[in-house]
């Protein structure tokens, strides 16, 4: 293929397509994106999707001038999109032939003759996307970076769509009551039962119905018998919390096999006129019927009994037990669903407020790359290819890197609000270079606005370098939007002996005293400032980062400048 003729892509279908993929709400959605728009945007013959299962690698998605492997599965070290993934850097290969990388056997009933294969997410690869020719071929370097791109979008659609899955699935599921309480406390089952207002009226009608002298409702399981409520007319000795040996009763033996107890007299009864329960107890009459909930667990028992033979062995009292104990298994069933509700009514208006903190934080950050890309695409739109392109969308290419890092941050956010506080990933590196970015980046953003940078970092220095580069693009932005416009913004930094500090000043009107304190709450921001928008989410970022870094961001603000200092030890 003639490489000279090939043109390259019109940028406003790649900022198009990248914004749409960025913008995915699941994984499918970003896959039909690259299918439908990647092959006209690098100027291939085949385009492929490839996600990684452990060490597996699937083709899940694909679109060229004939089939490649869609639906199948290849071992990651036997693959070109396995070899990506695992060195974590775009394989760009001109001829298959000559490559040892390809497995000729596989290559061999396609069209395929050259190809390039670019990670998705290159720190933790998790999917591959591979362009494809028919002919060998040499991709310029627009090409490469157009697929690379198309890889960062994407890892940050499949994170993007992997946190709403995450919260929106249900942290409850709709489930049957388990009411079982934890071996040796029994509190909650006395107070549930003490919670129902039908059951003193249950047992006085037990008892006036039989005659008998005692009635309880017990809890009961495999080690424990204990009474929640009880009528004890006859002094029989059992109050609510007080419990009986397990294997004493016959409970015990309901239990097991979930059948009503009832005789007269054990006296005269052959199956219990020598059982252990009545000798014990001194007893001649008993009913018990099970409690059973309806989840089919077995929850108690409501019981009777009395020193003197009854009469309960008969259709009438046997049926109104039954129908007690369904009562009080109706309204235990009830009570839990209730609880279960409130919870999931808890949980879901948490979920609701994590759910609006991700809509906010997510427009917040990507306003300064999104304006970036959009201000690079219009520049290279009007003034079509120029000396100064290479630069342009190179720092194109930096705003779409900060947008794939998006959901990362978003998830720590999640672990703040729930009092987890920010993860970190120290590395060493140049911070001249990591805090040059964003100053490159807003200076393309917000091209009327000054925007001076001095750093004096002497040594590569240990910290978490993207979220360095967040936090100053927050502190950045803030300056921009409250500075007096006539202004300029000026950002320092130096390392002196291991105290880091870096300083955002901006001219203007002084904050309040009484907003300072607030500035570094979430969905707050100053009053009263001319032109100020925002959701007031930037500095709380900003703040969290500085905390995570063992180190803290002050503010002094008067009527010639406004200035947030960041200092840490490092």
């Amino acid at each position: 293929m003639d490489q000279s003729t090939r043109r390259s892509t019109p940028l406003s279908s790649l900022s198009k397509a990248l914004a749409k993929i960025a913008g995915a709400r699941s994984v499918d959605e970003a896959v039909d994106t690259i299918r439908t728009s990647a092959r006209s945007l690098i100027g291939c013959e085949g385009i492929a999707v490839i996600l990684r299962e452990g060490d597996l690698c699937r083709y899940v998605e694909e679109d060229g001038i004939g089939p490649v492997w869609k639906g199948h599965t290849f071992p990651a070290v036997a693959c070109v999109s396995g070899w990506s993934m695992i060195n974590r850097k775009t394989a760009v290969i001109p001829d298959i032939s000559t490559d040892e990388r390809i497995p000729q056997e596989l290559y061999a009933n396609t069209f395929v003759r050259a190809l390039a294969m670019a990670p998705v997410r290159v720190e933790h690869p998790i999917a591959a996307i591979g362009a494809y020719w028919s002919q060998p071929y040499s991709p310029a370097g627009w090409e490469i970076e157009i697929l690379e791109a198309l890889a960062e979008a994407t890892a940050a659609a499949f994170e993007n769509a992997e946190f709403i899955a995450a919260l929106t699935r249900s942290r409850i599921k709709p489930a049957i009551p388990q009411l079982l309480s934890q071996q040796g406390d029994f509190s909650e089952d006395i107070s549930r039962i003490s919670g129902i207002a039908a059951v003193p009226t249950i047992l006085d009608v037990v008892l006036q119905m039989t005659g008998m002298g005692f009635a309880a409702v017990a809890r009961v399981t495999e080690t424990r018998w204990i009474a929640c409520q009880v009528r004890d007319p006859v002094g029989f000795g059992l109050k609510p919390g007080d419990e009986l040996p397990i294997e004493s009763t016959l409970c015990n033996e309901i239990r097991g096999h979930r059948q009503t107890i009832a005789f007269d007299d054990a006296a005269e009864n052959p199956m219990y006129r020598d059982h252990h329960t009545p000798r014990i107890y001194g007893l001649r009459g008993y009913i018990s019927e099970p409690i059973i909930l309806s989840n089919g667990m077995f929850w108690g028992t409501l019981c009777a009994i009395d020193p003197n033979p009854a009469k309960v062995k008969n259709p009438q009292v046997l049926g109104t037990f039954k129908l007690f104990a369904e009562l009080i298994a109706h309204h235990l069933d009830a009570e839990e669903r209730l609880t279960a509700t409130a919870a999931s009514l808890e949980s879901e208006r948490e979920i609701a407020e994590l759910r609006e903190q991700f809509i906010a934080v997510l427009g917040h950050d990507l306003r300064n790359p999104i304006a970036a890309l959009n201000a690079g695409t219009s520049r290279l739109m009007k003034e079509g290819w120029t000396e100064r392109s290479p630069v342009v969308l190179k720092l194109m290419k930096t705003s779409i890197s900060r947008m794939s890092g998006l959901v990362d941050n978003l998830m720590d956010l999640a672990r703040v609000r729930m009092g987890g506080g920010l993860s970190l990933t120290l590395l060493e590196g140049n911070l001249t270079e990591t805090l040059q970015h964003v100053v490159d980046e807003l200076r393309v953003a917000h091209p009327s606005r000054e925007i001076s940078a001095s750093f004096a970092f002497p040594n590569d220095i240990t910290v978490d370098h993207p979220r360095m580069a967040q936090m100053v693009s927050n502190l950045l932005s803030n300056a921009i939007v409250h500075g007096c416009e006539m202004m300029p913004v000026k950002i320092t930094g130096q390392d002196e002996g291991g105290a880091l500090t870096i300083c955002v000043v901006n001219g203007g009107p002084a904050i309040p005293p009484n907003q300072i304190d607030s500035l570094f709450l979430p969905f707050r921001r100053g009053e009263g400032r001319s032109g100020a928008q925002g959701l007031g989410l930037g500095l709380f970022i900003a703040s969290q980062i500085a905390h995570a870094h063992e180190g803290k961001i002050d503010v002094t603000s008067d009527d010639v400048e406004t200035r947030f200092t960041f200092k840490a030890s490092v």
